[in-house]
């Protein structure tokens, strides 16, 4: 009965959040605007100024390198806020303190007490209501002023110039890398989606840039110089070596070098997240012992980005989705299994490139299971979309077409055998609904309120 309790409370919780959603799906010109943000901030009387702040953007790798840097930060003393976006499986993953998920109780209080602003805002900002994504950033920084945190990462969610989370001063900006990723909304060429993501930047800050390509590290040169920040460029100022047989790297930064690193996250593209995540660190402590380096990089869980979930069959659960994610864990997928039969499960959101993501799936799968996802945010691809592009590419491959998630994950495991590999990919949403199988909701809620 407790554990029903806990369920609805969060239901209602999440349909208060969901009044916040306009009638219409997502749209650049309603939902990218600083002005309701702002208001609602003052309002609040700017709780965002209360702590410093990491702020983390980047087409790829920036929620990893976010939770890596909260679980250094926490592991040397600091009490630590962490938001982050999308999550997965329960909206409460967004709101961390030293790496603890928050109760549905205590954000729903919060809401509560943030309601009279945001009813203030929808009647007097003339561009309406705050958005869905703005309320939650609100709710962030709000949570981290309550619990007085030393410090909060807060991940971006869309882009950087426009993006609520764009209110505010950060002490350290990062930029994890820069790809070809909602070109519908920030522009159709990696310079242009660099100049939107370069508006993080602020005057002072120091600036952690992952990025590789010299037009972009260019425009991010000049936006620091502009704005008289500092720049730490990777390949730069710092770097890493990464020795892959013995699975440990080193990392150099201005003044001071690591070694023998090691993170339990799966796939070599995490190394330069927490290579970045580092820089972040020390740029914002430069005195955090290296035990706690260590206890940070080691203790790292983020569900639904390369997780192993079960084994015999092995599950892989990644969230992967654009091609540059893919390719990555495409790479580490050949890696890390290559004698193992792959069956992949994948769904993919409306407006993404599917014709760039497929092709890396079918390399070496021996079955494509296509299928959807379920959220209020966004549209998936019918699955009959992308079951045909892939039997255009591969008209010997078998496919499957399951609507249905939970159905689609059967079918995986009727078709497989124990030394198999399913791979759950294309959309952080359909890992989420598929995680399900393995940690329900109603239970997670409860190890939530455990955990308090």
């Amino acid at each position: 009965m407790e554990h029903q309790y806990e369920l609805k409370r969060y239901q209602a919780f999440k349909r208060t959040l969901n009044h916040q959603i306009y009638p219409v799906h997502f749209s650049k010109d309603i939902n990218l605007k600083l002005e309701r943000i702002d208001h609602l901030l003052t309002l609040m009387d700017h709780p965002q100024d209360s702590y410093p702040v990491i702020h983390v953007g980047g087409t790829s790798g920036k929620g990893s390198t976010a939770s890596m840097i909260s679980s250094i930060l926490t592991s040397a003393g600091y009490k630590t806020g962490l938001h982050t976006s999308p999550h997965l499986q329960l909206i409460n993953e967004g709101y961390q303190i030293n790496n603890q998920i928050s109760p549905t109780n205590r954000l729903q209080k919060l809401l509560d007490e943030l309601h009279p602003a945001i009813d203030k805002v929808a009647q007097r900002n003339p561009f309406g209501s705050p958005s869905y994504f703005e309320v939650q950033v609100a709710l962030a920084l709000s949570l981290f002023r309550q619990e007085k945190v030393d410090v909060a990462v807060v991940e971006v969610g869309l882009g950087g110039k426009l993006d609520a989370t764009n209110v505010i001063d950060a002490k350290i900006a990062v930029i994890t890398n820069i790809g070809l990723d909602h070109t519908d909304i920030l522009g159709n060429t990696l310079e242009l989606i660099a100049q939107d993501k370069s508006g993080i930047i602020k005057p002072g800050q120091i600036v952690i840039s992952g990025l590789t390509q010299p037009s972009t590290q260019d425009i991010i040169a000049k936006r620091t110089c502009d704005v008289n920040a500092t720049l730490w460029q990777y390949n730069k100022e710092f770097t890493f070596n990464y020795d892959k047989g013995k699975e440990i790297f080193s990392v150099s930064l201005p003044g001071r070098e690591y070694r023998d690193l090691h993170t339990n996250m799966l796939g070599d593209f995490q190394v330069k997240n927490a290579t970045c995540a580092l820089a972040a660190v020390h740029a914002f402590d430069t005195s955090i012992p290296e035990d706690c380096i260590l206890n940070g990089l080691n203790n790292i869980r983020i569900p639904g980005r390369m997780e192993i979930i079960q084994e015999k069959p092995t599950v892989l659960l990644d969230g992967a989705h654009n091609e540059d994610k893919i390719k990555a864990a495409a790479s580490a997928v050949t890696d890390l299994f290559p004698e193992k039969r792959k069956l992949v499960i994948l769904a993919i959101k409306k407006g993404k490139k599917y014709q760039d993501i497929i092709p890396y799936l079918l390399k070496d799968s021996s079955i494509l299971i296509t299928t959807s996802f379920t959220t209020e945010l966004w549209n998936p691809y019918r699955p009959e979309v992308l079951a045909e592009y892939a039997r255009h590419l591969d008209p010997n491959l078998p496919i499957f077409i399951e609507p249905d998630p939970m159905e689609a994950l059967d079918t995986a495991f009727r078709n497989v055998s124990p030394d198999d590999l399913i791979w759950v990919t294309g959309s952080l949403y359909l890992v989420g609904n598929i995680r399900n199988y393995w940690f329900p909701p109603i239970k997670l809620l409860s190890s939530i309120e455990q955990n308090i």
